[in-house]
């Protein structure tokens, strides 16, 4: 009995801080919100049209290329395939050769969108970046033990939220010196969304 007595005795002492603590404090941001009016990304807007311009044209450029270069060897390839001396062999041959080729013209756009992906990262980091200091500041400022996205992966985060949960976002735009009330900076441009394929083939 003494033993169970302890025992008992020692779990209570040790459920006591949580039977005492205060509830978590949980916010919550809508981080496009944010960055949709910030100056900043409107810059990035105008830099991710002029990269796309500059990438579409090279892109254009080279299928131009590789298609002169196929439409030359697929007319090749047919005279070559109605001649008696073609063997089946040489045939599929340059039929892998023409496959190549228009693989290689697909590809120049796949490998264009690529880079601009990969640019609109790199000039919206420091946007981010100076929206996480602002949660971040925020965050402590309020005692906030948790502060959620309202969108991870395309994806809602939130279920369900009760009315505890914090919406954070007015007071991070204040701390950027956003008006929570603004329209969105260069709707216009963002209206575009991701970058598009370069005008091609």
């Amino acid at each position: 009995m003494t033993l169970r007595f302890s025992l008992l005795a020692v779990l209570a002492v040790a459920l006591a801080p949580a039977a005492l603590a205060q509830p978590m404090k949980v916010g919550f941001v809508d981080t496009d919100q944010i960055v949709i009016r910030m100056p900043a990304f409107a810059d990035v807007q105008t830099q991710l049209q002029q990269q796309q311009a500059a990438v579409g044209a090279r892109v254009r450029v080279l299928q131009d290329s590789l298609q002169t270069v196929f439409q030359a060897e697929l007319a090749d390839y047919q005279e070559y395939a109605n001649s008696p001396l073609a063997t089946d062999a040489a045939r599929a041959e340059r039929e892998q050769e023409l496959l190549a080729l228009r693989n290689d013209i697909e590809q120049a756009e796949v490998q264009g969108l690529q880079y601009l992906s990969y640019a609109e990262a790199r000039l919206l980091q420091p946007v981010l970046n100076q929206i996480d200091a602002a949660i971040a500041a925020e965050a402590e400022a309020g005692g906030y033990d948790l502060v959620l996205p309202t969108v991870a992966n395309n994806a809602p985060v939130f279920l369900y939220r009760s009315e505890n949960v914090v919406d954070l976002t007015p007071s991070i735009m204040g701390r950027l010196g956003i008006d929570p009330n603004s329209p969105p900076l260069g709707q216009a441009q963002g209206q575009q969304g991701a970058p598009t394929a370069p005008a091609g083939q």
